[in-house]
């Protein structure tokens, strides 16, 4: 990733710097992720964009890039950054309304939690479809196996944790579960794993996320430091807390 660029990008949205600080380890990963391509003006999707950063970092980095968002009015600066953003739900509409062939990459990050798996056959075909031949997909979603209340309540996916209109978390994923998904399509399995984008932190009420080393400067203490015990073991490959699925199509 080129900190250059991206420390503007931080500058230029730092209004959602409380959501930085949560997810910047991810922001990188995802990017690392993504290969370089021959194309002069390369093509990217960003699927559920907000609040932007990597479809703004891809922008300035020359990419041609296209975001999805269910409510892209919340994100001015990217629309005026040259980026097609698209108003599109796709629990309501999971077909994706593009050519054939069109992406070198798609970006699909912390975003498959929170859709109905009932999309999810012709999401990925509709994936599969835009996906230039060599093009990759690059998911993250939240492991099922993590070392938080999700493992030590083994029935809380039953029903989905969502508001009438259908937003929140459907479902948290074994990266099993995840692979499952890619069985109706042609895409070839790159990376699959377990990582740790979130266990550097800790968190509370008052002052948001901080750098977990540093529990004893703020509140909710005694949780804190509980984490910070733990955090080897939430570190071990099966208790991360987050998947990384990178896809080819061939």
């Amino acid at each position: 990733m080129d900190d250059e660029i991206f420390d503007r990008v931080k500058k230029d949205l730092k209004r959602d710097e409380a959501y930085l600080r949560n997810h910047e380890h991810r922001f990188r990963v995802s990017a690392e992720s993504v290969r370089s391509v021959s194309p002069a003006t390369p093509r990217i999707l960003d699927i559920g964009c907000w609040p932007g950063y990597l479809s703004l970092f891809f922008r300035r980095s020359g990419w041609e890039v296209t975001a999805i968002d269910l409510k892209p009015d919340r994100l001015p600066i990217i629309s005026d950054a040259g980026i097609d953003l698209l108003d599109h739900n796709l629990n309501d509409h999971p077909s994706l309304p593009f050519p054939e062939n069109h992406f070198d990459t798609i970006l699909f990050t912390e975003v498959f939690e929170h859709l109905n798996p009932a999309s999810f056959d012709e999401l990925f075909k509709g994936i599969e479809h835009c996906l230039k031949p060599g093009g990759r997909l690059i998911l993250t979603t939240p492991n099922r196996r993590a070392l938080n209340k999700n493992f030590f309540i083994p029935n809380r996916w039953e029903e989905p944790e969502v508001d009438d209109e259908g937003h929140g978390h459907w479902k948290e994923y074994t990266v099993a579960e995840v692979l499952e998904c890619f069985n109706t399509t042609s895409l070839s399995i790159i990376r699959s794993e377990t990582i740790s984008f979130y266990s550097h932190l800790g968190r509370s009420n008052e002052t948001g996320y901080f750098p977990l080393r540093d529990w004893k400067s703020h509140p909710n203490k005694l949780r804190n430091l509980a984490k910070f015990i733990v955090n080897p073991i939430r570190n071990l490959p099966f208790f991360r807390d987050s998947l990384l699925i990178v896809a080819q199509k061939d």
